[in-house]
């Protein structure tokens, strides 16, 4: 994977965005890139999971088996998340699966090659956990926009990723309606209700699982 490549996968963890550009750099030197078509499970719970993973495109699932044994989704990342960064401190193990919804890129960046690093440039150990306990900071901040956002303007977001993850502007819908509830901490129902005032708005069509976009610019001025 080239460098430059590299780079602008490691921008887009917040972790890692504020480096200088050489503590960057090197970290960009041990991306991996990977390629997941969609159902692909990438890690299953109980794996032990050595790396880190950017996602720069597509969607993918992160899911557990509840108590009743249903699949329970817990969310879904989008490009520019990232998943297991834990795994770069520690060989952990995990109790959740992750799989691709749709055809995925993800950069990866191995633990073992990570610690190395780490102990090569002890400044680059302090500014991270210096970048870690501000993102811990701003998680409260985020959770309060997260639960007082717009039901309406989540779900036009989640069409627009979507359809940005697919390349396509007719799909179907990578999740079923109760889980892009999960996903959105709502209701089934509201998301029935929304989807249908989006239709009435004519900024969809939908039919069944499938979604048309009509109006890309009506839902944006939603988001």
């Amino acid at each position: 994977m080239d460098q430059h490549h590299a780079l602008e996968c490691v921008n887009l963890v917040p972790i890692f965005k504020s480096l200088p550009l050489i503590q960057k750099t090197a970290v960009a030197d041990l991306v991996v890139k990977h390629q997941y078509p969609k159902g692909t499970i990438i890690y299953l719970a109980g794996d032990t999971v050595g790396h880190f993973m950017i996602l720069e495109a597509g969607q993918i699932k992160i899911s557990q088996v509840a108590a009743n044994g249903k699949e329970q989704l817990l969310k879904v990342l989008q490009p520019g998340d990232f998943d297991g960064e834990a795994a770069l401190f520690n060989g952990n193990q995990r109790n959740v699966t992750a799989t691709a919804l749709v055809d995925s890129n993800v950069c990866q960046i191995d633990q073992d090659a990570f610690q190395k690093l780490l102990s090569r440039s002890p400044q680059l150990a302090v500014n991270l956990l210096s970048e870690m306990s501000q993102q811990i900071n701003n998680l409260q901040a985020d959770k309060t926009v997260a639960a007082t956002s717009d039901v309406t303007g989540q779900v036009a977001k989640y069409l627009l990723e979507t359809s940005a993850a697919l390349h396509e502007t007719n799909f179907k819908l990578p999740l079923k309606k109760k889980d892009i509830a999960t996903y959105l901490g709502t209701t089934p129902e509201t998301i029935s209700r929304v989807f249908k005032q989006l239709t009435t708005k004519k900024l969809i069509d939908t039919t069944a699982a499938n979604v048309k976009i009509r109006d890309e610019d009506g839902l944006m001025e939603l988001v």
